[in-house]
């Protein structure tokens, strides 16, 4: 989330150089700067592209297509090489209130920026790959980028780096459990990227998936279902209705659910038929649950419900803490740089996967001396 604040404050830094040239009349001069109104705008269409609609994004898109609307004559101009000399009061009012709104959202930009982290700081690499299929034919892995195939989802992976050769080639035969994670409409993967950093740290590999394909009807408005604005939506739905919020994260379940055995079974093709799956779960019935884990008996370290531990207080929400500190904030939560929560987190889903392991093990019987003398 770093890259969307840095992205975020580029744009505004563009509106506050636009906006500045109108205190520089003294010369004469081509009014170079601006080219900054198209760019800006256009910078931020691609901010809302790649990493989607929240509150201060949607902003920058509103102030960014007005900036660019008081400023078409100044870019026909510039097309035209023509000198500017002056720029007259209904042009500079409007300017003035841009810069202030400008250095208004950078400093609260700045004051709830996230947490600024990298995998290799935590001896962990992170792959990103693309999904093709839906949810009633499969999910599958697109092997190339120029795939004749639909993207309908993307997978993330999460490993811990070996440390040299000589570790990889000892641990090369020891199974590695795998962590799978699939978030509902209220966040996005990244949300709990802190928390897959911490297992992957500790030895997991961790999957997570988010299914962007239209069939993953939500709401009545298919834009509102795409990738664009089905977070952006629900939490507006969570700050004005909390029913039908309520509602909303019960249908995405089934979709969930979903989405997790389509993860099992790739990562079973991924890893092979011994690897050990554990499913990490927020808000899901015990019934469904066992459903799931059952179809994949065989494989299957059980479940690990996140929901049920009272220090993590933002459920279906992520680890707001280090990823969307102005969302933590409206729920009383302050900025964390420690990572103490999803620290905390994963150790405790650890330990669920080493309880699990030891059920798995096969049973030492140990005779008795008396045992031993009546079989003599």
């Amino acid at each position: 989330m770093f890259d969307v604040f840095l992205a975020e404050l580029l744009i505004l830094s563009m509106l506050v150089l636009l906006s500045l040239r109108i205190f520089f009349t003294k010369r004469a001069r081509i009014d170079a700067a601006a080219i900054l109104a198209p760019t800006s705008f256009v910078f931020s269409l691609l901010v809302l592209y790649i990493w989607g609609a929240d509150s201060i994004t949607l902003l920058l898109v509103l102030f960014t297509f007005f900036a660019l609307i008081i400023n078409v004559r100044s870019v026909m101009r510039l097309s035209a090489r023509v000198v500017v000399d002056y720029y007259s009061a209904r042009y500079v009012i409007p300017m003035i209130l841009i810069l202030l709104f400008s250095l208004g959202l950078i400093t609260l930009l700045i004051i709830f920026r996230p947490v600024r982290y990298f995998g290799r700081d935590f001896g962990v690499t992170r792959e990103k790959t693309t999904l093709t299929g839906n949810l009633t034919t499969g999910l599958y892995e697109r092997t190339t980028v120029f795939e004749q195939s639909g993207i309908t989802g993307m997978l993330y992976t999460y490993e811990k780096m070996p440390a040299d050769s000589d570790e990889k080639s000892e641990k090369k035969n020891e199974i590695v459990p795998t962590v799978i994670f699939v978030p509902k409409c209220s966040a996005q993967a990244v949300h709990y990227e802190p928390y897959f950093l911490m297992l992957a740290q500790k030895g997991c590999r961790v999957l997570s998936a988010e299914y962007n394909a239209f069939d993953r009807e939500l709401f009545d408005l298919p834009l509102l279902n795409s990738r664009f604005f089905r977070r952006f939506y629900t939490l507006w739905l969570w700050f004005k209705d909390r029913k039908e919020f309520n509602r909303t994260i019960e249908k995405d379940t089934a979709y969930a659910l979903k989405t997790y055995r389509e993860l099992a079974k790739i990562a079973l093709n991924r890893y092979g038929k011994d690897t050990q799956i554990l499913f990490a779960v927020e808000e899901i019935g015990i019934d469904a649950l066992n459903e799931l884990t059952s179809a994949f008996a065989e494989n299957s370290l059980g479940f690990y419900a996140l929901n049920r531990l009272p220090e993590y207080t933002t459920t279906n929400f992520g680890f707001l803490a280090q990823t969307d500190v102005l969302l933590a904030y409206t729920m009383g939560i302050s900025r964390d740089n420690s990572f103490f929560i999803p620290r905390y987190v994963a150790a405790k889903t650890m330990e669920s996967i080493e309880q699990a392991k030891k059920l798995l093990e096969p049973v030492e019987i140990i005779k008795t001396d008396g045992e031993e003398g009546e079989e003599k």
